[in-house]
């Protein structure tokens, strides 16, 4: 009996199309299996998407362009992603607020904190603090509370009060306030009249010797503006809530309890820089 071997032949996977247009503004309409598409530079996976489109990678690129979805589904619906574009009512929400979202899913929080920043923010007089606000939130560290203020860093005195003037009582559970039209707007002026509050990188670089610093809670509608000297590391505002001593980074996204213990040594760098102008 002859013995017949049969030999399969693989063929090629089917490859998928993947067609795209990119408009002067740094837009692009992906196609894929007839499935349009549609993401600007606001989308918080911009950078890669743009890699997908020109590698042909539709796997990756199917699971960044959903990220958007995903978001929209873990809020409930109270995020609309059309487009490419993330809403949060009418208004487009910005890439560093997305990338916190993004953050806070990974780390199981759900919606309700960054929802009330947004209403706090959006009752924020200056459409420019706002806009500033977005890059100064880009940095780490900067958490939100559940009620939606954002936590930041303030080096002061050993006895509390502020460095400049030495009169401000920066103690827990005080909160500093100035006339909001006596704090200065102007982004360019690095150290100017307001009250000053920033991410702990740029609070170590101007503390000195025996400095304490303190954490501040700070309710976004109060922010004056983000000031360009220190790299938008820093805000200036009406008013802040003391609520705890700095013992050590303020690592989640969403935070709702205070370290108030001391700091030890081991948490502080040398400081450098005490003159910081009219800083309180």
């Amino acid at each position: 009996m002859k013995t017949v071997l049969f030999t399969t032949k693989l063929l090629p996977k089917k490859e998928i199309e993947m067609n795209h247009i990119k408009d002067h503004r740094g837009t692009y309409t992906v196609v894929v299996n007839n499935q349009s598409y549609t993401f600007d530079v606001e989308h918080p996976h911009y950078m890669g998407l743009v890699e997908c489109v020109k590698s042909g990678d539709v796997e990756e690129f199917n699971e960044l362009i959903n990220a958007g979805i995903a978001i929209e589904n873990w809020s409930e619906g109270k995020f609309r992603f059309e487009n490419g574009v993330l809403y949060y009512v009418d208004e487009q929400v910005h890439s560093s607020i997305t990338s916190r979202i993004i953050q806070m899913i990974r780390e199981g929080f759900d919606y309700q904190p960054i929802l009330n920043f947004l209403e706090r923010l959006y009752q924020n007089p200056s459409f420019r603090a706002i806009n500033e606000l977005y890059t100064f939130l880009s940095h780490k560290f900067l958490p939100i509370t559940p009620e939606g203020y954002f936590l930041a860093y303030k080096a002061v005195r050993s006895d509390f009060t502020d460095k400049y003037s030495g009169t401000v009582n920066n103690s827990v559970g005080q909160t500093p306030t100035m006339p909001r039209f006596r704090v200065d707007d102007n982004c360019d002026v690095g150290c100017s009249q307001g009250l000053h509050v920033g991410a702990i990188d740029y609070v170590k670089s101007y503390g000195s010797p025996g400095d304490t610093v303190v954490i501040c809670k700070v309710d976004p509608a109060d922010v004056v503006s983000v000031p360009l000297d220190s790299e938008h590391q820093k805000v200036r505002c009406c008013k802040y809530e003391v609520v705890a001593e700095y013992a050590e980074d303020l690592l989640p996204a969403v935070v709702d309890e205070y370290d108030e213990e001391d700091s030890d040594d081991d948490a502080y760098h040398p400081w450098v820089n005490d003159d910081m102008g009219f800083h309180n």
